[in-house]
């Protein structure tokens, strides 16, 4: 009896420790940004609605997404552009989920596609440029205030 006692404590031992090297170990791949070798976003404060307006460069096919601006990091996103092949965009709307309230910053980041065509947050790398994440923020403004 003291011989099966020990061998199941063994493979109780040795699952537990392949149950723990497993889940140590198998982490997602890293969120990091990608440099396609250029690519711009040009994005001026905006009337606060639900449609954000911008001009874009793009050296490989991606998307633009809209962000709520999280401290400096970017947070929930509102909106996503169709996709767009590579090149320059002038007037891209970009429809977003809620409306912006006047005085909060946003933000507009480039995405690279990871080549099937169809935005994914968690495949569709964000672009960088010279090592800096292509994230331009704008304000969204009341109407007053475009008048002024």
């Amino acid at each position: 009896m003291k011989q099966y006692s020990g061998l199941l404590i063994t493979i109780v031992v040795v699952l537990l420790i392949g149950a723990f090297l497993f889940f140590v170990t198998a982490k997602p791949l890293p969120y990091a940004p990608v440099d396609v070798g250029g690519g711009s976003i040009i994005v001026s404060d905006q009337v606060a609605g639900s449609l954000v307006q911008l001009n874009t460069t793009l050296a490989a096919p991606g998307f633009i997404t809209i962000h709520e601006a999280m401290g400096e990091a970017p947070g929930k996103v509102l909106g996503v552009s169709d996709y767009l092949e590579t090149g320059s965009y002038g007037g891209i709307n970009i429809v977003l989920s809620e409306l912006m309230t006047p005085g909060l910053t946003y933000i507009a980041l480039l995405h690279a596609d990871d080549g099937d065509g169809h935005f994914d947050i968690q495949k569709d790398m964000p672009v960088s440029v010279n090592g800096e994440v292509v994230r331009p923020d704008f304000v969204a403004l009341s109407a007053d205030e475009i008048d002024e």
